[in-house]
């Protein structure tokens, strides 16, 4: 087979492997709508239940939402690829992943709006590792430590606290041993 016959079959082979992936969330898009308009005509009553706990729902995650893309925009127009691979990526040392933990920790909202600035960050440099890292240490939450210094005590709270740290670095190995990068 010649060089450029070659090259149409991969590329027709990787059309062939990318183009489901790109009719799957319409085509769940569509069953769910689907699904909706199906109760608004059945149940007008739980439809427009169903319709105000949306409505909640997205004025709470839209400010969370915002914020992420901000933080991914000035990412994109300030953070050179090269800082990112220095301080997040394979090369990073131990600073990596002290700046992984703390960002896990200070980060607030759902965790799935922090996977579109993630994936950004991994594009750009960040090592699988210290996103495991990031993603573990999400559930230390600073604003809930009192509460949990006050049910069940100090030293429980410290302990818990430093093992989740310390797991958070075991998880990091494991993805590692798994996942080369």
């Amino acid at each position: 087979m010649n060089n450029k016959a070659l090259k149409k079959e991969n590329k027709n082979s990787d059309q062939k492997s990318s183009a489901p992936k790109t009719k799957i969330p319409f085509i769940s898009l569509g069953i769910i709508g689907f699904g909706y308009l199906l109760l608004y005509f059945f149940n007008r009553p739980l439809f427009l239940k169903s319709l105000n706990q949306f409505i909640k729902l997205s004025a709470q995650i839209i400010p969370f939402l915002v914020i992420v893309f901000v933080i991914m925009f000035l990412n994109i127009m300030f953070i050179k690829p090269s800082t990112i691979k220095k301080h997040l990526g394979e090369q990073s040392g131990f600073m990596g992943y002290i700046y992984a933990i703390v960002a896990g920790i200070i980060s607030v909202g759902s965790v799935y709006m922090w996977y579109p600035l993630l994936k950004e960050l991994k594009e750009t440099g960040m090592s699988n590792k210290l996103v495991a890292v990031f993603i573990y240490n999400r559930s230390i939450k600073l604003h809930l430590l009192p509460v949990l210094i006050l049910y069940f005590g100090i030293k429980f709270s410290v302990v818990l606290t430093l093992l989740t740290i310390l797991f958070s670095l075991v998880i990091a190995l494991t993805v590692q041993k798994f996942i080369k990068e």
